[in-house]
């Protein structure tokens, strides 16, 4: 734990101004020069060789360093396209092209799925694949992390449709393929350190090489296990945000000798339970996600608890304005942002697990 405390703040300390720092090539690069990259890659492939909750504690600790939640999420981001996608679908010519550049942050990594206005619901894209002798893409993709300066992208397109049911497929396309372009960066509201784009794909040719994984399985195989690894794996940014938020407060009650009421105690209270009983479910979490499996219960629960997390703080600020300084409502913008980005997949999940159990009966 020590280790990884150093490796933080060696990171940290690089930048003057880390907690206003946008995510770049260049941050990724120190990133790997710090050991923060390939967490999960094993080390015969150049990688840290380091577990699912090895790596949630890397991105609490990098948080709570930093207190930098669009650095953390787009490290993650490209964590995952790297240890999911290439490593995990990819062959071995794939391995030797594509892992060492991202692994040295020579090449910066995104996922793209969503689309304009149908957001990445697969009954809705539209982006297709042509397979001949090399692979024709058509479509654009939008709401991608790390999307405007990214060199590798993990492309999910139509490559079949059977009886009127699309099939898809993940191709590698990177940014000097023939037809590539990119889209204008989107000003999200927040986590505005974490860039944000899109990329057109007009007629863009890529080799045969480049197909991801086996043809047409790609969104089973690849994007819905995808979606429970990204929220087990971000729940070590989430809660390294949690840290800062309530570490925030209590310094500031401190330095301005804020006599707290016994209510404003209890809420204090509160929020510190929520924040043991969240790394209590993310090391649960891990410990499955380790085995290959997921809970569902179990990431739905975190989510509701972070959200949980964030209407007792903001009630507690709500009461001393004076708390509310420029750091607590941007890490709290972008925190309230992100949990309110999955709410509306997490009521759905929890409608689904609602209807199973009445199929039960």
């Amino acid at each position: 734990m020590n280790a990884l405390k150093n490796q933080c703040k060696k990171f940290a300390n690089h930048y003057s101004t880390i907690e206003t720092q946008v995510f770049s090539k260049e941050v990724l690069q120190q990133l790997s020069h710090n050991g923060f990259l390939g967490w999960m890659i094993p080390t015969s492939l150049g990688g840290q060789g380091k577990s699912a909750r090895q790596m949630i504690l890397a991105g609490e600790s990098l948080m709570t360093h930093c207190k930098n939640f669009g650095i953390t999420l787009s490290w993650v981001i490209h964590e995952i396209v790297t240890y999911w996608f290439i490593h995990t679908f990819g062959n071995d010519h794939q391995h030797k092209r594509f892992l060492p550049k991202l692994l040295s942050g020579e090449q910066v990594g995104a996922l793209a799925i969503s689309e304009p206005g149908v957001g990445p619901h697969p009954k809705h894209l539209k982006t297709q694949a042509e397979i001949s002798e090399s692979i024709c893409l058509n479509g654009e993709k939008t709401y991608l992390t790390n999307g405007p300066i990214a060199d590798l992208f993990v492309v999910i397109a139509i490559s079949h449709i059977d009886a009127g049911r699309k099939q898809y497929s993940a191709f590698i396309v990177t940014n000097d393929a023939p037809g590539f372009h990119y889209a204008a960066p989107l000003d999200f509201p927040f986590v505005q350190t974490s860039p944000h784009g899109g990329i057109v794909l007009n007629n863009c040719i890529i080799p045969k090489e480049q197909l991801l994984g086996e043809l047409n399985t790609a969104y089973n195989s690849m994007v819905k296990p995808f979606r429970e690894i990204e929220d087990t794996l971000m729940m070590g940014p989430i809660l390294g945000g949690m840290q800062c938020q309530l570490t925030y407060l209590i310094n500031d009650v401190y330095n301005q000798k804020i006599a707290l009421t016994e209510a404003q105690q209890l809420a204090l209270g509160q929020l510190q339970v929520h924040l043991s009983t969240g790394r209590a479910i993310a090391e649960k979490a891990a410990q499955i996600l380790d085995n290959n499996n997921c809970a569902i219960d179990l990431l739905l629960g975190f989510r509701q608890l972070a959200m949980s997390f964030q209407t007792c703080f903001a009630s507690f600020i709500n009461q001393l304005p004076q708390l509310n300084t420029r750091q607590v409502k941007t890490l709290t913008g972008d925190l309230r942002g992100i949990g309110q980005v999955a709410s509306k997949v997490m009521k759905q999940k929890q409608i689904t697990i609602g209807k199973q159990l009445i199929n039960q009966l």
